[in-house]
């Protein structure tokens, strides 16, 4: 194999892959001041898939300013979601909305193990038909206020593990008929539908195969853990985004002239030496930091493969090791047939790409937070004071919401919502600073990465060959 040559050569610069089948970066589905807003339930309300596609944008198109909305509220059906649609979701002139009710639409406890009777039967097919008369209204509404819809099918409901849980059985199947009608919404208006319930149903009935206890929803089988939201991050980000790469660096030393191709950033000052590759680049995107809580959920996709791929290759090189440096930091030692195959640098911490990442990882997590904390408000607003007409008094209201404590005594919720009417108390003096806070993480989301260029250095390793 050919040595590094000493001459600074030409660099051929170009957007095209030979040796990774990937695409060029294609245009992002939002543009520039979009603002999405996600309606949903409690799977949204203390969920965790619009976090990570905030971190997505934040980190594959830093320059692309959105702002994200959690409009979740726990218990809440298609039906409540019209009710507070003009306050809870107009308020932020949405341009995009994302749509996911369902699974208390079905109402669950009307699906168990055994036969239904007739009775039983008719309300389920009231609470269905209720469902798709409330989801049209809903749609009807947001492309009225000339909002984009995007229509995600419900998150399944694990009916299929054999966890020691009581089972709805029968719940899932409810929560496909409501996806194959979200379908039909889609085509009838022609919105944007992103199915979850499929994908989450084949893939938990392929895991089961291997371990019956399988799930990737949580103990109570309705509320995805954080891999099932990641999974349902994924789903969405497949149905919106190409794949495509972070970042790539191709260096070719097999012919007369060198030559570096890249993708998705610029490079500058190239130099080959029979020891040393330099070069300068300045990349339009960072790596999704994937921390240990996501391990799970990264198997489970193809999101590393398709959408995570922040790629280093080198060709032609000798049968040595070699030391890759980015700004000073040793990112590791590789040999030659690696090299040649080529790094996926989202994998390594130390790069100073992913450190940029998991700081605005840091950001989104404050930020999805300090929205849990306000939604608490809208929560009890809607959920437990919608029937209060007395004073704008917190202690006249305190009385109305220990009266209905006292009604729920017993219930399995009946802690949750204890809970959350205290915090609600606790939060309302701080709504201002909340908001503002609010404001500041996502203006420091979007400040936080400005593309600069980074010294890079292949070094030949004076060590063994490994």
């Amino acid at each position: 194999m050919q040595q590094f040559r000493s001459i600074y050569t030409a660099v051929f610069l170009t957007l095209s892959f030979l040796f990774f089948g990937f695409a060029q970066t294609s245009s992002p589905f939002f543009k520039n001041g979009d603002v999405i807003c996600f309606l949903g339930d409690s799977i949204t309300h203390g969920g965790q898939y619009h976090e990570f596609l905030q971190l997505f944008y934040a980190t594959r198109y830093p320059n692309l300013k959105l702002t994200f909305h959690n409009c979740g509220i726990s218990g809440d059906n298609a039906a409540g979601m019209i009710d507070r649609f003009e306050e809870d979701v107009m308020k932020h002139k949405p341009t995009h909305v994302f749509l996911m009710t369902g699974m208390n639409d079905v109402q669950r406890t009307l699906y168990f193990e055994g036969a239904a009777s007739d009775k039983i039967l008719k309300l389920r097919a009231n609470a269905l038909a209720n469902y798709k008369r409330n989801t049209t209204l809903l749609v009807e509404k947001i492309i009225e206020n000339g909002i984009i819809p995007i229509l995600l099918t419900p998150s399944i409901y694990d009916q299929y593990s054999k966890i020691e849980r009581e089972n709805n059985l029968g719940c899932n199947d409810a929560l496909i008929e409501c996806s194959n009608h979200i379908k039909k919404l889609g085509d009838k208006y022609d919105a944007r539908v992103i199915d979850l319930n499929t994908p989450m149903k084949a893939l938990m009935e392929h895991e089961l195969k291997k371990d019956s206890l399988f799930t990737i929803i949580g103990k109570d089988r309705v509320h995805p853990g954080t891999t099932g939201h990641f999974i349902i991050f994924h789903e969405i980000i497949s149905g919106l985004e190409a794949p495509s790469v972070v970042s790539k660096i191709a260096i070719d030393v097999n012919q007369d002239e060198q030559e570096i191709r890249v993708q998705n950033l610029s490079l500058q000052n190239a130099l080959f030496s029979d020891s040393l590759i330099s070069f300068q680049t300045c990349e339009m995107s960072l790596p999704f930091p994937m921390g240990k809580s996501l391990h799970e959920g990264i198997s489970l996709t193809t999101f590393k493969e398709l959408y995570n791929q922040q790629l280093f290759q080198a060709e032609g090189l000798s049968d040595k090791n070699y030391d890759l440096y980015i700004d000073k930091q040793h990112i590791g030692t590789f040999d030659a047939y690696d090299l040649k195959n080529g790094i996926n640098l989202s994998l390594y911490k130390n790069t100073p790409q992913y450190k940029q990442a998991q700081e605005i990882r840091r950001l989104c997590a404050a930020y999805r937070q300090t929205q849990y904390q306000l939604r608490t408000i809208a929560f009890i607003r809607h959920s437990y004071l919608n029937d209060y007409t007395g004073l704008d008094d917190i202690n006249l209201k305190q009385k109305h919401l220990s009266k209905k404590l006292k009604r729920i005594e017993g219930k399995p919720y009946y802690n949750y919502i204890n809970s959350s009417i205290k915090a609600y108390f606790e939060t309302l003096p701080k709504i201002d600073s909340l908001e503002k806070r609010k404001r500041q993480l996502s203006d420091q989301i979007h400040s936080m990465y400005t593309p600069r260029m980074q010294q890079w250095k292949l070094i030949k390793s004076s060590s063994a060959t490994m």
